[in-house]
């Protein structure tokens, strides 16, 4: 199993418009652009563990699909109080129905929510979470395989780079990054 094999393993997703071997200087570009940001939209820092677990990988691949890699089934996104205690979470459509109704919940955007009484400090980060994937896994030579969906920055840098559609909202790029076996 080599490098041709994950690639061809995570193309054949229905969602899957391209997959590169992201390598050298791209691969350095990307990595430093995650690197670079430090804060979110809001002014609130970040701290993204997706990203320290990517770069202790030895290979990654961009991808670029039009839908989800694999069904979802956790947090992407948390907030943590200095304490590390979670007061605010992404919300994927399926645990909507769990948190609409809520008095305590703070709707931060449609898909965010906020329990200001789970806060001990006042000091809050953004969390990034590593996603482990099985989109490609071990039968095809990748070990422990990391998902990353980079920043707008780093998306726009990875679309001119692989010429890629820069308008085209319905497509996302994916950093998924891996030991070889």
């Amino acid at each position: 199993m080599g490098i041709e094999d994950i690639i061809a393993k995570i193309g054949s997703n229905g969602s899957v418009r391209a997959v590169f071997l992201l390598e050298g200087d791209i691969y350095r570009e990307a990595i430093d652009e995650e690197i670079g940001i430090s804060e979110v939209s809001m002014g609130m820092p970040l701290v993204n563990r997706a990203l320290d677990e990517v770069r202790k990988k030895k290979c990654a691949v961009c991808v670029f699909c039009d839908g989800p890699l694999e069904e979802r089934d956790g947090h992407l996104m948390i907030m943590e109080d200095k304490l590390g205690n979670i007061v605010g979470h992404d919300v994927p459509d399926y645990m909507l129905d769990e948190f609409k109704d809520d008095p305590d919940v703070v709707w931060l955007c449609d898909d965010f929510a906020v329990f200001p009484g789970k806060a001990k400090t006042f000091e809050l980060v953004m969390v990034m979470l590593p996603r482990h994937t099985t989109t490609v896994g071990e039968n095809e030579g990748a070990k422990d395989p990391v998902l990353l969906y980079p920043a707008t920055t780093t998306d726009l840098i990875l679309r001119k780079r692989f010429k890629m559609p820069l308008d085209d909202p319905s497509i996302a790029s994916a950093i998924i990054a891996f030991d070889m076996i």
